[in-house]
């Protein structure tokens, strides 16, 4: 028998309920994990404790090489301990992933889980039409999917919770062009091709770039989510381009990276030469910020509309330090200064 699907704007006010203080970077999973724990346990009949039937939520990343999903996993394991403790069902999180970004290897993951016969499933998609196939074939089993970060729009996941990625490329383009004088040479390094959050993200820079009409988009990098390819790009443009101005990075694989990794994008940041403006505002951002390497970052909060909007958050050097107090609190219920 298939399971019945209830309300979704109920599972966003339990969400909602249960997060309060969670770490802004982190309340994106922890919404995922707990719209479909929300699913799942409306379904279950009442049981005695020692009956209760575990329900088992798979946990997909689009990589296992990639460190950005580490803190959302963290923040999903956690939550899920959170339910197990104090709910009616315990809840398990399956933390699984290709070893590196690979839409059809992630197709296998997804079709795996279904022949283990999950509760659930939360995956951030390597490729949009790849992962159609095996999310409808999951639904058709009785298992809701739902998407996060990356978006497979044409399947039949019961919801998608992310940022407007395309927004967030327009507003780099806007902080970068501030940053620049709106004239001169930028690039931009995006992951893996295909991954809708970051062609959107690329789309937006681009589109939003007709209002600078003297900023000259010379390199569009892909790294494939990897920080050593990334990192290799970045060196290469550099060297490729010296008068070279700006930086898009549509996500911060490259920044991973041990100081000195990218000698001529740090001896050119630091003197002012080159602006960069990155996604995610992780603690390394802020350092970056801090030391004179990044101009702006962009990163996730808090936001709804017709999909869940989680929307961004601006973090320069005006605001860092306020920025660097939530992640030391645990707190980000407050707004930040104006960037």
């Amino acid at each position: 028998m298939r399971r019945q699907a209830t309300s979704v704007q109920t599972f966003k006010q339990l969400a909602l309920s249960l997060s309060k203080g969670s770490n802004v970077r982190t309340f994106e999973y922890l919404l995922s994990l707990l719209l479909l724990v929300g699913m799942l346990a409306a379904c279950q009949a009442p049981a005695a404790p020692a009956a209760r039937k575990k329900l088992t939520i798979a946990w997909v990343k689009k990589s296992l090489s990639n460190p950005v999903f580490d803190l959302g996993q963290r923040g999903a394991l956690q939550k899920a301990q959170e339910l197990t403790e104090h709910g009616p069902i315990p809840v398990e999180v399956l933390a699984v992933a290709p070893v590196a970004a690979d839409a059809v290897e992630q197709a296998r993951v997804l079709n795996d889980l279904i022949g283990h016969g999950v509760d659930g499933i939360a995956v951030s998609c390597d490729d949009p039409t790849a992962c159609i196939d095996p999310i409808n074939r999951a639904v058709e089993a009785g298992i809701p999917v739902m998407t996060w970060d990356s978006d497979s729009p044409d399947s039949k996941r019961f919801t998608f919770l992310s940022i407007d990625n395309y927004r967030g490329g327009q507003q780099a383009a806007d902080l970068l062009a501030r940053a620049i004088g709106a004239h001169g040479k930028v690039a931009i390094l995006t992951g893996v091709p295909g991954g809708l959050n970051l062609d959107q993200r690329v789309a937006g820079f681009n589109g939003r770039l007709a209002a600078y009409p003297d900023m000259q988009i010379v390199r569009v990098f892909a790294s494939n989510e990897d920080t050593n390819l990334g990192v290799q790009g970045v060196e290469e443009t550099m060297q490729a381009h010296p008068d070279l101005r700006g930086w898009f990075f549509a996500g911060m694989w490259p920044l991973f990276a041990d100081r000195g990794s990218m000698p001529l994008w740090e001896a050119a940041s630091r003197r002012g030469a080159v602006k960069t403006v990155a996604f995610d505002t992780l603690p390394l951002e802020l350092d970056l910020l801090r030391g004179g390497y990044v101009e702006a970052l962009i990163g996730q909060k808090k936001r709804y509309s017709t999909f869940i909007d989680t929307g961004v958050d601006i973090v320069t050097r005006k605001n860092v330090e306020a920025m660097a107090r939530a992640w030391q609190n645990n707190d980000f219920s407050q707004p930040l200064p104006a960037p």
